[in-house]
């Protein structure tokens, strides 16, 4: 799996690929921008790719609340099929990570 791939799941049906690449690449450069769709239909199935330059900044969109055309979407870290069932079956055991609270 490509380092600066993420998922974007939760897409709303009226969100367009280049609306995808737009959103994202306020955080930096986007290499590619997907919105998966059914193969029989064409029509959207409501998550997608977007792929960065640097892994970097991947990382830090997985951190941050996403509304795009006023729906919020989840963006998580893209992980190949074949891994998704180990994870589903070990979502139990998440790693708790702290949080950075803003002070006066």
């Amino acid at each position: 799996m490509e380092p600066g791939k993420i998922f974007v799941g939760g897409i709303s049906w009226d969100t367009n690929e280049d609306r995808l690449r737009e959103y994202f690449q306020t955080f930096g450069e986007v290499v590619e921008a997907v919105i998966m769709r059914d193969r029989a239909t064409g029509r959207a199935r409501g998550f997608g790719f977007v792929i960065y330059a640097d892994p970097a900044v991947a990382e830090l969109v997985l951190w941050q609340k996403h509304i795009i055309d006023g729906r919020t979407v989840e963006a998580k870290k893209a992980v190949p099929r074949d891994d998704q069932h180990f994870l589903k079956r070990n979502q139990s055991s998440r790693i708790a990570l702290p949080v950075l609270v803003r002070t006066k």
